[in-house]
């Protein structure tokens, strides 16, 4: 028998540690023996088979002889008359002496089962806490058939920080007293859903030993297999091929042992330490749940629609850990979709809370290595079932090849309903190349057409901002000055040709007459940019307006860098929406006039070689071709960078 030594409290320490490895017949052939483990876990020096005390019931008990005690009776009263015997009690007997009498024979009657006792060995199994000495002998003989048959030896010590077993009465430091009996009821009944999650349930087996013999008390124990898993048959390049059967626990099950452990230990005077994690699991539950339906309802039609359009026609494939290739591009929309959702929501940022107090609840029980570990895969896992809910609101929305109306699609116009769309026609038009159908060649076209009403209401609502604020500045107590005036005039004039250009792209081209139709296309030509325009599609009118505008943006900005409009002396909100309009941020206010007029020119440059390699392309040599079109990349590359320059602040100085 061991001689227990005190056992150091440490602080900082994880309640639970569990460390696992195994070894196989082959690797331990004339090394060792499987059965002589069993020797190792119970020897005397290690483990104490009388130490094995009910701490919550010796401190109920040490309570409840307290308040007897107060109760004692005495052989007189107060007053020094004898007190009356009461029959089968003696007056001069306290109650406490006779608690102590009775626990005396309970003594005694150990000493007669001490010839029993000696029969017992400190080992414990699934069935009893102390195997005799025939049943371990038959423990050894399944070891070494097991060894025999080559199965595998699992070894594992579960250990437990000194401070956790005081706190929940399984160690007493003073007495040095262990409720052993607790202990091993927690590890049985952890042990069988261990085995049935690593393919054990059937031909396992397993004991323990509890020991003493370092600072922390833990359990030794034994898992072994009377004959080997099946090999599992799989595939490698064509070939059928057997891949042992695993060997490693896998790791779900070793957490839950360890989180089954720690709540089983757990003392029955603490329900509110047993339940912390109970309660935060379940505030857990209803915080992802609300996330989940608010989801729905937050994500726009045309969101989904164009999530629906990149999925691939196999609907088992729509889940968030599918890994084929059709599948990368709606797992990236459907990230990005919940990313937007998930930013700045206060109901997640309530979820975030509970999971750092979860998170901080198994570091102190498992040990600070595995502080985050909670927290990212809880995020994680509420990332896959938003992911997931998004698929399965595309499962339930309208047949692809249901009628659309145009005028349904446009008269949502924001920015994310624009883009939206427009995903969804990349889409369309992808699919409609390998499997086209008569309801997404409609689809497409309606949402072309759509596309196109879009953008031009929300040009629209923009320009008819723009006039507001225009409108504003000319009804302030302060008047314009000539700059001001002269700005205002150009404004005015380009958001009324712009107001004239959406209002043409809303109607119908069947409702349009000739004329209409004329200045509908003048006025495209005239606001196309110079940069983006194909050369494969200039024409000689087109090129006309074009040269037209930036003849007009010349004049405004002066013939050079001496004339024009004095950008110094415009108030900053004309400044801001001058340089909107001409696609310029903002610098210094002395140096707008001669930037912008810099960026026209070079507008201008990129125009006529543009146009000219357009006319004479099919007559120029290929190397001259190829010269110019080099040329031209470099110019719009320049004037790009010129238009992006760092922006001022409006009214900095």
């Amino acid at each position: 028998m061991h001689s227990i030594m005190s056992k150091p409290i440490e602080h900082q320490q994880p309640a639970v540690v569990f460390r696992l490895q195994y070894f196989t017949a082959a690797t331990v052939a004339n090394k060792m023996s499987y059965s002589g483990y069993t020797k190792y876990t119970e020897r005397d020096n290690a483990t104490d088979l009388s130490n094995d005390v009910n701490l919550v019931q010796q401190r109920l008990d040490q309570l409840e002889k307290a308040n007897l005690a107060e109760l004692a009776p005495t052989s007189q009263h107060p007053d020094g008359e004898p007190v009356e015997a009461v029959e089968g009690v003696a007056t001069r007997l306290p109650y406490q002496k006779f608690i102590d009498y009775t626990a005396t024979e309970l003594d005694q009657d150990d000493e007669v089962a001490k010839p029993n006792q000696q029969q017992l060995t400190p080992t414990f199994d699934q069935r009893t806490d102390h195997l005799t000495v025939a049943e371990t002998d038959q423990l050894r003989q399944k070891l070494d058939t097991a060894q025999a048959n080559k199965g595998v030896l699992w070894a594992r010590v579960i250990s437990s920080s000194t401070q956790y077993l005081i706190d929940n009465h399984l160690y007493d430091p003073k007495t040095e007293a262990c409720d052993q009996q607790r202990i091993k009821a927690a590890v049985r009944h952890s042990m069988g859903p261990l085995l049935k999650a690593n393919g054990l349930a059937e031909k396992g087996f397993w004991w323990g030993d509890i020991q003493f013999n370092t600072n922390h008390i833990h359990v030794h124990l034994g898992i072994s297999e009377l004959s080997p898993r099946p090999d599992k048959i799989g595939y490698r390049n064509g070939k059928r091929v057997a891949k042992e059967a695993r060997r490693k626990f896998t790791q779900p099950s070793i957490r839950s042992i360890k989180s089954h452990i720690f709540q089983d230990l757990i003392a029955l005077e603490r329900p509110q330490a047993k339940t912390r994690k109970l309660n935060l699991e379940k505030r857990l539950g209803v915080q992802r749940a609300s996330l989940r339906q608010q989801l729905r309802q937050t994500v726009g039609e045309q969101q989904l629609q164009a999530l629906l359009a990149s999925l691939p026609a196999d609907k088992k494939r729509w889940r968030y850990r599918s890994n084929a290739r059709d599948m990368a591009k709606p797992k990236q929309i459907a990230s990005a979709l919940v990313n937007q959702y998930l930013q700045d929501n206060p109901e997640f940022q309530a979820f975030q809370q509970t999971v750092q107090a979860l998170d901080q609840y198994n570091a102190a029980a498992f040990g600070q290595r595995t502080a985050g570990r909670t927290a990212h895969h809880k995020e994680a896992e509420l990332r896959e079932r938003l992911t997931n809910a998004l698929f399965k609101a595309c499962r339930e929305l309208p047949d692809n090849e249901q009628e659309l109306t145009m005028a349904g699609l446009a008269k949502n116009f924001t920015t994310v309903d624009i883009e939206a769309n427009r995903q969804r026609i990349d889409a369309l038009r992808q699919a409609n190349r390998s499997q086209p159908t008569q309801g997404k060649t409609k689809e497409l076209r309606q949402r072309r057409m759509a596309l196109c009403q879009q953008n031009a209401r929300a040009i629209q609502a923009k320009v008819q901002q723009a006039q507001r604020v225009l409108t504003r500045l000319s009804q302030e107590s302060t008047p314009f000055n000539a700059a001001e005036r002269e700005a205002r005039t150009f404004l005015s004039d380009r958001y009324q040709q712009r107001l004239t250009l959406a209002k043409l792209k809303l109607q119908f081209p069947w409702e349009q007459s000739s004329t209409e139709r004329q200045q509908l296309q003048d006025l495209t030509a005239y606001f196309t940019d110079v940069v983006n325009v194909p050369i494969d599609k200039l024409t000689a009118p087109q090129v006309a307006k074009m040269q037209a505008r930036l003849a007009a943006e010349s004049e405004f900005n002066g013939g050079s860098v001496v004339s024009g409009v004095t950008w110094s002396k415009l108030r900053p909100e004309l400044q801001q929406a001058l340089s909107e309009e001409l696609g310029v941020n903002l610098a210094k206010p002395h140096q707008m006039r001669a930037r912008v007029q810099a960026i026209t020119k070079q507008q201008q440059e990129l125009l006529r070689l543009k146009a000219t390699l357009a006319s004479y392309k099919q007559a120029l040599p290929p190397a001259v071709v190829q010269q110019r079109y080099q040329k031209i990349e470099r110019f719009n590359d320049k004037i790009k960078r010129n238009k992006k320059a760092p922006a001022r602040p409006v009214g900095s100085q």
